[in-house]
Parts: C-alpha cells; structure tokens; sequence
C-alpha cells in the first residue's frame, strides 16, 4: 500500500519504475523521471547539508508551477522537514505573519515575487532563497523570458545590470550538492509533512496540518478516478494549472501522477491557449480544473477544435460548485469532437486533501458530486450528530484515511470539526438511496474567486483596522471574468466617499492576495444586525442576489 511510505518514497518507486518516461513537461521541456528524481535528491542534498534542515523544520514554498516546486517538494519531504505553501503573490506583510506563525526556517521566493518588494524582503533576506522561473525554460524560451524580465524589473527598480541579481539574496541555482549521505525520514502516520492555507470548516483563516499518509491515501486511488486498471496508469498526462499551494492542484495534478508513473504537465499561469499548446505537445489525457477554467477553454477555438481533444480521457472540475450547463456544454464538445472524454464533478476540501467523491465513467449522476472514494465514508447529519434519511438535509461529514491531522496550533477549532473519526465540513447537503451525494450550501463563509479560496472575515478585519473605518461587512457577488467576486459594505466615519474608496482599495492592495481585494464597494450609514447584535451577512447577501435578479 501507498501509504506506508513517505511521499518520496512513493516517488522514488514510481520514478524507478518508469525512469525513460516523460515526469513533468513544462513549457517545452521534458523531464524524465531518473532525471527529476536525481534532481530532487541533489536538492535532498543541498537543503540538509548546506543549508542545515533537520527533520520537523517548516520551509516556505511560493512559487508557480515550475519544476522547482516539485523538486524542493520532494526534497523537503525526503528529510521529514514540513512544506509550507502558500501564494506566489502573497503580499510581504502576510508572508512574514504565516513565517513567523509557522516558525519558518527557510523560505523559497521566485523572483518575481521578490522583485515586487524587494526592500521589505531584505529585513528577512537571510531566510530567503530566490528561485527563476526562466530555469527550466528551453533556450529560446529563456532568452525571451529573461530579457523581458530584466526590462520589467529595470523599470520598476531603475538602473540594473545586464544579467540582475537582487544584492543581499541568495539564488537557489548558485547553491551546489555536497555528494554527502542524506539520510530519508521514515513514514510516520502522524508526522505534519505539509502545510496549507484555508478557510477552516467555519470560515476563518487556519492553518491545515497534514500527512504523508493523506496524500499518499488520495492518490493510491487515482486509478478509480480515471476509471482503468491500475497496471495502465503509465503514460497518462495530466494537466497541472491549479497552484500548488490548493490541496486540489497539489495532490490531484502533481503528487498522485507522479506516484502512479504518469506525467505532470505544468503551466505556471493559466491561459486557455497555453493550455492548447501543451495539449499538441504531449497529447494530454487528463485535467483537473475550476469551472472558470473550462469556461475559458469553451471560449477558445483553437480548443474546441482541436484535433488532439481524442486523446483527451476524462476531466475533473471541483473548488466551487460547476454550473450544470457548463457540464453539458463541455461534454458536448467532447462529443463533437469524436471524443469519450467527459468533464465530472467532484467534492472535497483541503481538510481533507483535495477529493473524497466524485463522478466517474462507472458511477455519475447529473447534478450530484458522485459517490465516496473507496475507503471513505459520508454521512448527512442534524444539528446534534445523528445521521439523517436520505433526501433529507444536513451538514456533510467524511471518514476517510485524508482527513487532516489539525489545524496549526489550535485545539480548540481541530476539535470542534473532528469528531469520532469524522470531519465535519461546515457544508449542507443531501444523500439518495444510491449514495450520491449533493451539495446544496455552504455554512461557513468563504467565496471562491476563479477557484481561489478568499475569507471574507479577513477581508472585513483588515478594513475595519484603518481608523476612518467604523463597520465593514463583505458578501458574495457574481463576476463576469472570475465567476465571483467581493463586495463590501463600510460604514465610514468619514464621508469624502472617492477618497474612502481609493484609500480602502490602497490597503487591501497592499496587504491581501488581488482576488480578495473587493471590486465594490458601497457606503452605509449602518449594517443590518441579528436578534444577537451580530452583522446580518444572509440578510446583506439576499438584498443583493435581489437587486441583481438573482432570487
């Protein structure tokens, strides 16, 4: 079984297994496995004895999908240290707050994201290693990307040399093996191997303790997701666009085919014809995405006729509840195209990595979110606990080897949502005689923009902090491009209102990730209250899903 491993451990054997076949393919360049195992042990090598990381060390990781990624993550988890993910565009401020919180060792910067504040890095420049996206690009593709880049980055910063170097900085491509033994962490069950970021089963930020063991428990089970035997899991090739730091993209499109010998085809930024252009290169099989990312790929031409669809064997869409159009539009398509490939929905959420039911070629049915994985388990419960009939609502709770380990730090909310075995989701739902689960609502306040998890609360916080600011309250509303977007109502002490708003939009630029900064914003003279005082969020989010003739 999978999970006795560590999940470099899985690697290794799925690398060994098929050393000559195509690992990861990014923007042109194919890695085979023998050489990106051989990567990440060198990397085993730098991080333990250049750099001094011992097993239970927490390193940052924020970056793209790049190679490096897979690389420092494997290596990481090689010598029992903790992997640390979050957002290649977090704001300084919130990337010093997670380091500190995490007691960070080391963190792993690409050097975009440096360049943007390059000042305010230095106070932590001592912790931080710069990785280049240009690094595994092929030559002409390097070329391009970094003559670009040096003309951005003079522009921003001013005068630079030719080739620029952050002074102060340390580039991971300037460290170098020392051939030295590096010794690999044993499994341990209950050791943290990752940490991610999400909005906990309530709403608030926390942060999510997990295991080798749930990675590796997903991801023996790939096969049962694509619907083929497990002996013909080499030589599928799955699309890898969701960020590394969302358990969906994590597990889903890099770890689990890797561990099964099948290949990663990494793009670092989502765009619908960068997404063609790797489907020609590699006949590509499979994909995990959002709904917006399908959206965009019905939009694209170059997609929707393209001839390599064939090849295409299923797709998976999860992080936010798929329209049922979309569904129909997209397999129609597939249809159109002489293609078996159908787009299915899934369910699952970071506490419990990534999918844990899902619509298959064996078992769909239209509207629901599939039926459990095996080894997993769901319940529908009431108020109190106790399981109600099918049909009937109530909170949605799995039992399943992928359930997190806890949150980071905090007893009180790990066991608030983990209870005999079970994780309650915060979110509300439905089973049938047959086992298919349905969603309906989420009870916990969270608003996925373009498939990114944004936390209102945090959002409300940070407003409420600037002194012209008495009240703010944040809600849910429709977005052309992103699908959702936020809006939020501020009740302000003063009432210069274009001054307020430029001013509000300024420190949410500054300090959160751009999908939660709002996109508008309305004054109050007060916000509407419950019996218990507390701000009436339903009431706002009916008043307008109302004016917007959403209701």
């Amino acid at each position: 079984m999978m999970t006795e491993y560590t999940m470099y451990e899985a690697f290794r054997q799925a690398a060994n297994k098929a050393p000559h076949d195509l690992a990861i393919y990014y923007e042109g360049k194919r890695i085979n496995f023998k050489t990106l195992l051989k990567r990440v042990d060198m990397t085993a090598d730098i991080l333990y004895n250049r750099l001094g990381l011992r097993e239970n060390d927490v390193v940052v990781i924020a970056q793209p999908n790049i190679p490096e990624t897979i690389v420092l993550f494997y290596a990481i988890n090689k010598i029992g240290a903790t992997s640390n993910l979050i957002h290649p565009f977090t704001p300084f401020n919130q990337v010093k707050q997670i380091m500190d919180k995490t007691h960070t060792k080391v963190a792993f910067l690409f050097e975009q994201r440096i360049a943007k504040e390059v000042k305010q890095y230095r106070e932590i420049a001592d912790q931080v290693y710069v990785t280049r996206i240009e690094d595994d690009l092929p030559l002409m593709s390097k070329f391009i990307y970094h003559n670009f880049m040096n003309f951005r980055i003079r522009k921003k910063l001013g005068k630079m040399p030719a080739r620029f170097k952050f002074d102060g900085f340390k580039y991971t491509y300037q460290l170098k093996p020392t051939g030295k033994e590096v010794p690999t962490a044993k499994a341990d069950k209950n050791r943290c191997s990752v940490l991610l970021h999400s909005g906990s089963t309530t709403g608030k930020p926390k942060t999510i303790c997990l295991s080798d063991y749930a990675f590796n428990f997903i991801s023996q089970y790939a096969y049962a997701f694509l619907a083929v035997d497990k002996d013909k899991m080499i030589g599928h090739k799955m699309l890898s666009v969701l960020p590394s730091f969302h358990g969906f993209g994590l597990c889903m499109t890099m770890h689990a085919p890797l561990v099964n010998s099948f290949s990663s085809i990494l793009i670092p930024k989502f765009k619908a014809t960068k997404v063609v252009k790797a489907m020609n290169a590699t006949k590509l099989t499979c994909m995990c995405g959002v709904p917006t990312i399908y959206e965009k790929l019905l939009q694209e031409p170059t997609f929707v006729n393209n001839k390599n669809l064939k090849y295409l064997h299923c797709c998976f869409c999860g992080g936010d509840s798929m329209p049922s159009d979309l569904e129909e539009r997209f397999n129609k398509t597939m249809e159109q195209a002489g293609s078996k490939c159908r787009l299915f929905q899934g369910y699952g959420l970071t506490e419990a990595i990534a999918v844990n039911c899902v619509n298959t070629f064996n078992a769909n049915r239209k509207g629901s979110l599939g039926k459990a994985m095996p080894e997993a388990t769901f319940k529908v419960v009431d108020e109190q606990g106790n399981e109600v009939p099918r049909g009937e609502l109530g909170e949605i709770i799995i039992k399943s080897g992928a359930i997190m380990l806890g949150y980071y730090q905090d007893e009180e909310a790990t066991k608030n949502c983990l209870k005999d075995g079970y994780l309650y989701t915060g979110d509300l739902g439905y089973m049938d005689e047959d086992d298919f689960i349905y969603f309906k609502q989420r009870k916990k306040r969270v608003v996925k923009v373009s498939g990114v998890a944004v936390f209102p609360s945090e959002v409300e916080q940070l407003i409420e902090s600037m002194p012209e600011v008495s009240a703010c309250a944040a809600i849910r509303i429709p977005d052309a491009k992103l699908q959702n977007s936020l809006k939020v109502f501020v009740v302000a002490k003063v009432f210069d209102e274009t001054a307020m708003k430029e001013k509000i939009l300024e420190t949410c630029r500054k300090y959160l990730i751009r999908w939660s900064v709002p996109t508008e914003i309305e004054f109050r003279d007060e916000l509407p209250l419950t019996m218990l005082g507390k701000v009436n969020f339903r009431m706002l989010q009916e008043e307008e899903d109302k004016k917007r003739g959403l209701l």
